[in-house]
């Protein structure tokens, strides 16, 4: 399975790019710049060689990434990630589409859940993706612990789409990285419950001066 992370050269895209290669599958990364994608793909495939894994991540502008993937990977910052599917909506037509996206402002130090009319990043890229399958995943990892390749965690995946097949292939996609669980979290109508939960997590860690926290159900 291709699985191509558009806009994969920062965000989560960098824990993803080492982590899903090494959990076996075929790893494209995607960027609006060739040259910076390639420069990207050949950075993880040195780390993916040097864990142990065979490092053969290809890098490639965004539109030739999404046409080739069979699930694609929105990991881009939400203030561009609408106008990034808008343009990519051809091309990712009938695919899976994960969106990691969490629309979150920052008032007075504080950050806080700001999503769109549609009610969450996942439905608004519904809508404007409307010929792919949008399943809403990832959204509440940390980062920055995620895209340490000596971070060892156990966090938890809510999961949630309206197409119960591409949910079932994220979750699986998902449990196939050491150290995450996917949950089943129902319909992109549970989205925003998800999405919030992310600056509800970076405002803990400030408020309680931790490092960055992930989600664990027990």
């Amino acid at each position: 399975m291709r699985i191509a992370l558009i806009g994969g050269t920062g965000n989560i895209g960098e824990g993803l790019a080492f982590r899903l290669k090494l959990a076996g599958y075929d790893v494209i990364i995607g960027s609006r710049k060739e040259e910076k994608a390639l420069s990207k793909a050949q950075h993880f495939n040195a780390l993916v060689e040097e864990l142990g894994g065979k490092g053969d991540i290809q890098g490639m502008v965004n539109e030739e990434a999404a046409m080739k993937a069979d699930v694609a990977v929105i990991t881009i910052p939400w203030q561009h990630a609408f106008e990034t599917a808008e343009k990519l909506r051809d091309s990712l037509a009938g695919k899976v589409v994960i969106s990691p996206v969490v629309p979150m402002v920052v008032e007075n130090g504080v950050f806080r859940y700001s999503p769109p009319p549609e009610g969450s990043a996942g439905l608004k890229l519904a809508r404007i993706l409307d010929r792919s399958k949008v399943v809403v995943a990832f959204n509440n990892i940390p980062a920055k612990r995620f895209a340490n390749p000596q971070e060892r965690f156990e966090w938890d995946v809510a999961v949630c789409s309206d197409d119960e097949d591409a949910k079932r292939i994220v979750m699986e996609i998902v449990s196939s990285i050491d150290g995450l669980r996917a949950f089943d979290a129902g319909g992109l109508e549970n989205s925003p419950t998800i999405e919030a939960l992310t600056p509800l997590l970076i405002n803990l860690a400030k408020r309680n001066k931790t490092r960055e926290l992930g989600v664990r159900f027990a």
